[in-house]
């Protein structure tokens, strides 16, 4: 089995400069010096270039210049994205160009020849297919989406062999959820952890790809680099490039991914809801933000003082003191706009939706964050008509009044409750197997001492949790995966008929992030 292990890294514009040295001291360095050390690292990595730039400001000019590095000595492939790490699928076709164009120019500033990408990562892998044929049309070879996309496609394997995106010049490789949460979940800890799970399939002639947010190492979770390190270093894991798994297996037939992202459920996408962290169907607060990030676009592309319309400065061919005082104020107007269109790049990013999503991420601070900057571009597009500012401030006050309603009145936390509650349903009411039932109890009690034992201890909690929540008819579903590890024991094959069930519906109803 070949393994193609990716890793994204970003942050936002407006981070605070505390909290990027806090990133950068516990995941960013320390990531790299063990990939550094490591010499079977294989690592695709993508970087929003937004990062690149606050790397470079605020003087971690030491990260960019090692990754270099490891680009050079082929452990490390960089792969495209979107510069501000917008959510592409919802936005028009020359934003979604701008931004993918903007971060390719911004990366090829800081990392030269280094940058070099082959793959195109979405962010929050954010799919349609108005995003494949972008990036195709843009030169890249290959794009990644979540496994969920293929809800609903007969495909008897997808890791044997390189498929193709329709009839568009673009392979795409799929995330597996359940061995990327594993790892990025804590629930396994070391190489031999990950073997256990995996077993069988180490000896297939096929490929897996995981895929995670780098903050999760050391930062999220303080020592969890260290497990990516064992498991690079151990020869029972044959790590490559994304970009080289087509080198190891032949080309396959077309497949046509659903819109999805790796945070979907297969419900989600089945229900036509794919989008529901950034855009549910039944989220007033997100039907607001983006009716806003809308007025917005229309709003700059209106302008008089455009690329396409005003395409370069006076003052390239013009002296100042030579120009009539209109031209002085057209120009003046220009820098105005570029302003506006920088501003709208940035606030642009899927942050603010994801946070008034409630699902369960929520924060009033974040999301007036977000939108008082799309309500701010209004302000500064030097010609835009006060009908529009106007209504841009009806709708910066809608969100806010929301917000805060959603919040005082208990609204949150009940869509919160809801949609835990959608994955909630007892194993002892839903199989009835009293002797199941209390086997399972003692199994757990069994995988929690030898996790303590063996100084696991953010899997011992899981296994405690597990039969926490097995007492008191809570969710379980959401930990199907610690379950799955009883088959690599050798001790409890009784649970085979069990997990059988228990399974098919936990793929239908998980996430593709552990929360």
């Amino acid at each position: 089995m070949k393994w193609g292990n990716f890793l994204h890294i970003y942050q936002p514009a407006g981070q605070h400069p505390g909290v990027l040295e806090k990133i950068v001291n516990e995941s960013y360095r320390p990531l790299i010096r063990g990939f550094l050390k490591v010499p079977e690292t294989r690592v695709t990595l993508n970087i929003n270039a937004v990062l690149s730039e606050l790397l470079f400001e605020n003087g971690y000019r030491d990260v960019i210049e090692n990754i270099k590095l490891l680009v050079e000595m082929g452990r490390v492939e960089l792969t495209g994205s979107a510069k501000f790490h917008a959510f592409l699928p919802l936005l028009p076709e020359n934003e979604v160009r701008r931004q993918i164009v903007l971060n390719h120019e911004t990366n090829k500033r800081y990392f030269g020849d280094a940058f070099k990408p082959k793959g195109f990562f979405p962010p929050e892998m954010a799919y349609s297919p108005k995003i494949a044929e972008v990036a195709a049309g843009l030169g890249y070879e290959w794009i990644i989406v979540d496994e969920v996309s293929l809800a609903n496609q007969e495909v008897k394997s997808i890791n044997n062999s390189i498929h193709k995106i329709g009839d568009l010049d673009i392979d795409v490789y799929f995330r597996e959820k359940a061995p990327s949460n594993l790892i990025m979940g804590a629930l396994v800890r070391s190489a031999d952890s990950l073997e256990a799970v995996m077993h069988d399939r180490l000896s297939e002639n096929e490929y897996l790809i995981t895929a995670m947010d780098g903050e999760t190492f050391g930062h999220h979770r303080p020592g969890l680099e260290d497990v990516i390190f064992d498991i690079m270093s151990s020869s029972k894991f044959d790590n490559v490039l994304i970009s080289d798994l087509k080198t190891y297996y032949p080309a396959g037939g077309p497949i046509m991914p659903m819109d999805s992202t790796w945070a979907s459920s297969i419900k989600d996408v089945k229900a036509g809801n794919p989008y529901n962290l950034w855009f549910d169907k039944s989220n007033k607060i997100h039907e607001y933000e983006w009716e806003l990030a809308t007025l917005a676009i229309t709003t700059l592309h209106d302008s008089a003082y455009t690329d396409e319309k005003y395409p370069a400065m006076l003052e390239e061919t013009i002296k100042w003191d030579e120009m009539s005082s209109d031209q002085k104020k057209s120009e003046e107007n220009k820098r105005q706009w570029l302003k506006a269109r920088d501003a709208l790049d940035k606030a642009l990013n899927s942050d603010p939706w994801w946070w008034a999503s409630a699902k369960p991420w929520w924060s009033v601070e974040m999301i007036e964050k977000g939108m008082h900057a799309l309500f701010n571009v209004l302000l500064i597009i030097p010609d835009a008509k006060n009908d529009a500012r106007s209504d841009a401030e009806e709708l910066y006050k809608k969100i806010l009044f929301t917000a805060h309603d959603w919040q005082r009145n208990g609204i949150v936390d009940e869509m919160e409750r809801n949609d835990s509650k959608e994955r909630r349903i007892p194993l002892s009411k839903r199989f009835g197997a009293t002797d199941h039932y209390r086997a399972l109890l003692s199994a757990l009690k069994i995988q929690e001492k030898r996790a303590s034992d063996n100084r696991e201890y953010e899997q011992a909690i899981k296994w405690r949790d597990g039969q926490y929540k097995l007492e008191r008819d809570l969710d379980i579903y959401d930990a199907v995966h610690i379950l799955d590890l009883f088959r690599t024991e050798g001790d409890f094959k009784i649970f085979d008929q069990i997990l059988g069930e228990y399974k098919k519906k936990y793929k239908e109803i998980s996430k593709g992030q552990p929360e």
